[in-house]
């Protein structure tokens, strides 16, 4: 087990805004993206040579492509959309950026007062190509680093209390585990993931998706067993109460009622939209939102229908 600890900086980025045990599965490369095979995400990890990318100026929606994750924040039930070009906030008028020009890559609301991501810096800022683990008390207006800065990658993140877990592209997508909010971190050897979802009752168990089918663990990621008979899933995420989601590469919805264990198709995401899914976040058995080429849709019927909130 690798051990990877980094001290917890105060330097701020100026950005705007039941117990069982398994066998442990030998860590394989995951699948590029493709319509067919399980994605990792539209923009990949990139080194200090790397340029960031030049975004478009603008708080409008039009700036919002390239998802990279969903979540609602408990304050005010608002959806938080982490994108290529900054961190947006659904309002009644559309999408509005609160965060300066800049691509999130993993995103997760950890509670109330705590939002916590990683990514690339935009145009002009003061900082490493790989920004690790960086965190939110503003509702995304401004961001300080956590750890990590300079190394890693992380195109997954979710949270529950101090546990923390991330999928790492800087290092072959590879699950890393904290128990201290994101201050040191451990990698368990698991399976590369492209994603992945913490039960909200129990930070123990998580399930992730990788190239051979779901995988899930009971032990806090110390073990993974592959879900049996499970399709290819691409995007996961366990709503609160208990219901989980998934999005297949193909844009199909998925849902299981028994914590990942079984699974049925209930539709898929065909209102009108094009592209590959980028992201979904579950709110319960009914309600979901979905991201699929830079459009944002929203299904109140567990999955079935999905109706256009925004259209990239």
């Amino acid at each position: 087990m690798k051990e990877l600890t980094m001290s917890r900086k105060k330097c701020f980025l100026t950005v705007a805004p039941r117990e069982k045990s398994v066998g442990q599965l030998a860590p394989r490369p995951l699948a590029i993206f493709a319509a067919s095979a399980l994605a990792l995400s539209a923009c990949g990890s990139v080194t200090e040579e790397d340029t960031p990318p030049t975004p478009l100026v603008s708080q409008e929606g039009e700036d919002l492509e390239h998802v990279h994750g969903l979540d609602v924040d408990p304050s005010d039930g608002s959806l938080m959309i982490a994108s290529h070009y900054g961190l947006f906030r659904l309002h009644g008028d559309g999408p509005q950026r609160v965060s300066e020009v800049q691509d999130f890559m993993g995103f997760a609301v950890a509670d109330e007062e705590l939002m916590l991501a990683s990514g690339h810096p935009g145009e002009g800022q003061n900082a490493p190509a790989n920004l690790g683990l960086i965190a939110s008390t503003d509702g995304g207006a401004t961001w300080e680093e956590v750890s990590l800065s300079g190394e890693a990658d992380f195109h997954a993140l979710d949270a529950l209390g101090d546990r923390v877990y991330g999928v790492d592209a800087a290092s072959g997508q590879e699950l890393m585990i904290s128990d201290d909010a994101g201050e040191t971190w451990h990698s368990p050897g698991a399976p590369a993931m492209a994603s992945l979802t913490i039960d909200p009752r129990d930070a123990d168990t998580v399930l992730g998706t990788t190239e051979s089918g779901p995988v899930i663990s009971a032990d806090g990621g110390k073990s993974f067993n592959p879900v049996a008979k499970a399709p290819i899933l691409q995007h996961v995420d366990w709503a609160a109460d208990g219901t989980v989601f998934a999005l297949d590469p193909d844009a199909g919805v998925h849902r299981s009622e028994d914590d990942g264990i079984t699974w049925e198709q209930v539709g898929e995401v065909d209102a009108g939209v094009e592209g590959h899914p980028e992201a979904l976040h579950a709110v319960d058995k009914d309600e979901m939102w979905a991201a699929v080429g830079g459009s944002l849709l929203h299904s109140t019927d567990g999955g079935e229908r999905f109706d256009v909130v925004h259209e990239s």
